[in-house]
């Protein structure tokens, strides 16, 4: 019994460090891929913001991600595929000159520009910020029912950095 143990003992040995090789071997090979190369281009277009990006849960849980982006000289407001909510009424996205931290559902209506309808309770979203409108005058963005004033939730929007010397 003792030599079984032993022979499950080397096997299980050798099946480590045949794993390990190939880890390091794949992650040698993902990072000088071209499409590796080309998503690390692609996230270069993303504005600086904290990594993961939640929600902040208001009234309701709000769950994936978001990405402010640059597309073609526009702003754009990314929710990522596995956003969720919880549906409601004539809820509409806002950019907010407050911050997440210092809004109700009394104060989200202040100091807002409405980027959109809600386009759905879960799934990928985009939302282009008007051309007119500069979003480093805004600190969130915010998913509020209009008609019946409720903070479903949103997030911060990143601080603008300056790229002059």
């Amino acid at each position: 019994m003792a030599s079984n143990m032993q022979g499950g003992y080397e096997r299980m040995k050798k099946f480590l460090v045949l794993l390990t090789a190939c880890t390091a071997a794949l992650i040698a090979s993902v990072a000088t891929s071209p499409s590796a190369i080309s998503q690390v281009q692609t996230d270069a277009k993303t504005l600086n913001a904290p990594s993961p990006h939640p929600f902040v849960k208001k009234r309701y849980s709000i769950r994936g991600e978001w990405s402010v982006t640059e597309n073609d000289g526009q702003t754009q407001i990314k929710f990522s595929d596995d956003f969720g909510t919880k549906g409601g009424p004539d809820l509409k996205v806002y950019l907010s000159k407050l911050p997440i931290e210092k809004l109700d559902s009394k104060s989200a209506s202040s100091g807002t520009v409405s980027i959109g309808v809600l386009k759905a309770k879960s799934g990928g979203q985009i939302y282009t910020v008007p051309e007119d409108i500069n979003i480093s005058d805004y600190k969130s963005v915010i998913i509020h029912c209009e008609a019946f004033s409720v903070l479903w939730g949103g997030f911060n929007l990143p601080v603008p950095t300056s790229t002059t010397p």
